[in-house]
């Protein structure tokens, strides 16, 4: 489901990008996300089912912490 939204797999089953974004597997099945600007903004547990909300929730954690660092730079 990530790739479908724009997610490219760097490492297989490790790590994915898009834009300044990115998700690194943490720890068994918990995944860390990280901006450019904040390297471990939150952690998930990997997605088993309804990938589509979790994408979803990814996205808008690595938006918010690209509008928090936004803001902190006025």
């Amino acid at each position: 489901m990530l790739k479908e939204n724009g997610w490219t797999e760097v490492r297989e089953d490790w790590e994915y990008r898009k834009k300044s974004w990115f998700i690194h597997r943490d720890t068994g099945s918990w995944w860390m996300l990280g901006t450019i600007n904040n390297p471990r903004v939150f952690d998930i547990p990997e997605p088993q089912e309804n990938e589509a909300w979790t994408v979803n929730l990814i996205e808008h954690l690595c938006k918010c912490d690209d509008e928090l660092n936004q803001f902190r730079k006025l």
